[in-house]
């Protein structure tokens, strides 16, 4: 019976697994590199695969490339280049929103080329804070914009994305195609060789972009400095005024020996503790257990009046200006930021409770901002978390500029007094990088040992240290490209892809290649869409090969097609430079759709018209 449909064991299993690795990113049950992990576990329990070939994942030129071009891109951020950016564009756009959203696409794009998408926006995202805050141009004006086109940007070059950076280690690997003797040998694709096709795309999106984006405006198009500062930012989305008062307790005052959890239940949704003396001890922020002495001063934040109220109904006594906490709380030493939570932070899926902020990381968070939402007090500890929330924050900046370096974070605020940025560094940094990749381009080094020696100077002359290193790696994605590879392996050795493809399309089915190419394209865009663009890479390649092989052309460029038509996933907010902007421009669902459908549609036409120019 199933010689009758060409069925082996072998492709009955692969199959199985396959159907059972979908479910899993679909209904993320749990997270994806858990689940590419627990594949591996699967292939390795079928003996599938050899034990040389099931972990080969872990030491591929995608997985060294991408640990290499997360280094680099962190390097390059560290030493401050985003504000000498900044300044840049304010330089030659002055407050012209037009010329500077040009600038900032265009920048965004070209960045995204060699440091992917996600770090393309991540070093971007502080640059249009900076504008917001130096013009008053609405930051949902720009992020969307800047975010596309650094997904488009990702096209430009073979290290842009994780499609096209895993696409050249599936080429590579694709030994079982030789035998059928069409090509003795599959070439990788050269760093610049989707350039032409890519500058198509970010151009094409560009002018789309461009027209599109005054209709992204959530408030106005231009604010007086004063609506863009960020006390007036958090009174308007975080009800929360950002001014200070002292209240000291007196001895008859029904809080005292109350813990300052009971006394945060009685603050109302405008109001917040800050800090609190007592005993000649600060403590900043309080933690919940502490218990309210008489005497004690405490800093609250809210509206003058209600904390006026609150100190008469509560027996406090409230000072007309701060004393006790004038240098603590001094604009130069502690105020407000906001830290969006990414994709990859480890406490997605958890209470905000379990985050222990005071304790941990000596922040108190006032508020947490999800789209139209804002949620506070008892509320928000029972959050569960998701990708792309924005969380209200008050802190010393010596605490926030601790936090920033946190990878399960993304701070926005970049106008506090810091520092540790290091820009006596730039010069090492820009030399290692552009090493990195002439030698690249120069076909004479692989890409992984290109990129690496560039990761490496980064660490070798102080521009990261080797800890700082380890912590921008997102190892969530690297387990995740390194569980899936090795089950693109096994569809090739089982004959599963070869099965696949004779079913897409059946032998008696007489359709032209070019629809046949666009069949390919489209059911890779979906497939990045369900599961991720890497997943359906590493999925359909193998597929698209063997159907190149029955069609009679060339394999090579179909798998580029998949890879390119993997990153076509502007529409859905669970895309991660999707979820990283939403939060901070206030980008609701129907935002991505509407601008998003545009841009697939764009990218699909761009895309496969240069495919057949250039290829």
């Amino acid at each position: 019976m199933l010689e009758m449909f060409g069925l082996t064991t072998d492709i009955i299993l692969v199959l199985a697994i396959l159907i059972f690795t979908m479910v899993l990113f679909l209904s993320n049950a749990i997270r994806v590199d858990v689940a590419a992990v627990l594949v591996l576990v699967v292939l390795g329990t079928f003996k599938l695969l050899p034990p040389d070939q099931l972990f080969s994942g872990f030491s591929s030129e995608a997985v060294i490339s991408l640990i290499a071009i997360m280094i680099i891109s962190s390097g390059l951020e560290s030493t401050g280049i985003s504000v000498r950016v900044a300044r840049w564009m304010l330089n030659f756009g002055g407050e012209n929103p037009k010329k500077i959203i040009c600038l900032l696409m265009a920048a965004a794009g070209i960045s995204a080329s060699f440091m992917r998408s996600v770090g393309s926006v991540a070093l971007f995202m502080p640059i249009v804070n900076r504008i917001n805050i130096r013009t008053g141009i609405d930051k949902s004006f720009l992020l969307l914009p800047m975010a596309f086109c650094a997904m488009l940007g990702g096209t430009l070059t073979m290290v842009g994305s994780g499609s096209l950076i895993v696409l050249n280690s599936l080429l590579k690997n694709s030994y079982r195609y030789v035998t059928k003797g069409n090509a003795p040998h599959f070439e990788p694709f050269k760093l610049f060789e989707v350039f032409p096709i890519g500058v198509l795309l970010l151009l094409a999106g560009m002018a789309y972009l461009f027209v599109m984006s005054p209709k992204l405006i959530k408030h106005s198009k231009k604010s007086s400095s004063n609506n863009g500062s960020t006390k007036n930012h958090f009174k308007k989305f975080y009800g929360k005024d950002g001014d200070v008062f002292e209240a000291r307790v007196s001895t008859n005052s029904s809080i005292v020996g109350e813990t300052v959890k009971n006394l945060e239940l009685k603050l109302d949704a405008s109001q917040s503790l800050i800090c609190l003396l007592q005993d000649q001890e600060v403590h900043f922020p309080p933690l919940k257990s502490t218990m309210i002495k008489a005497n004690s001063v405490l800093a609250i934040m809210g509206n003058k009046d209600s904390v006026a109220q609150f100190a008469e109904a509560y027996g406090l006594k409230v000072s007309p200006k701060l004393t006790v906490f004038a240098e603590l709380l001094h604009s130069a030493r502690a105020g407000l930021s906001e830290a969006v939570i990414p994709p990859s932070s480890q406490f997605v899926g958890k209470e905000a409770r379990e985050l222990h902020m005071r304790r941990n990381y000596k922040l108190h968070v006032l508020a947490l901002c999800r789209g139209d939402t804002v949620i506070q007090g008892n509320e928000l500890n029972n959050s569960i978390l998701r990708t792309g929330d924005t969380l209200g924050i008050f802190s010393t900046w010596e605490a926030l500029h601790e936090f920033q370096n946190n990878p399960d974070f993304f701070v926005l605020t970049t106008t506090f007094p810091r520092e540790k940025t290091n820009p006596k560094k730039i010069p090492h940094a820009l030399f290692f990088f552009i090493l990195s990749m002439v030698l690249v381009a120069s076909g004479g080094f692989s890409i992984s040992v290109g990129l690496l020696l560039g990761a490496v100077g980064m660490i070798a002359s102080g521009v990261l240290s080797v800890d700082q290193a380890y912590e921008k790696v997102s190892w969530k994605t690297v387990f995740s490209l390194a569980g899936l590879i090795p089950l693109g392996l096994v569809m090739q050795t089982s004959g599963t892809a070869e099965w696949l493809a004779d079913h897409m399309i059946p032998d008696n089915l007489q359709i032209a290649p070019w629809i046949a190419h666009c069949y390919l394209a489209i059911s890779s865009s979906l497939l990045a869409l369900a599961i991720s663009p890497i997943g359906a890479t590493v999925l359909l390649v193998p597929v698209a090969m063997d159907l190149a092989f029955n069609l009679g052309t060339d394999p090579r460029i179909y798998a580029l097609t998949v890879a390119l038509a993997a990153s076509n996933t502007f529409i859905v907010q669970s895309n991660q430079v999707n979820s990283l902007i939403a939060g901070p421009g206030n980008y609701s669902t129907k935002d991505f759709v509407i601008v998003g459908s545009g841009m697939t549609i764009i990218f699909f036409i761009v895309m496969m018209l240069g495919v057949y120019i250039f290829f």
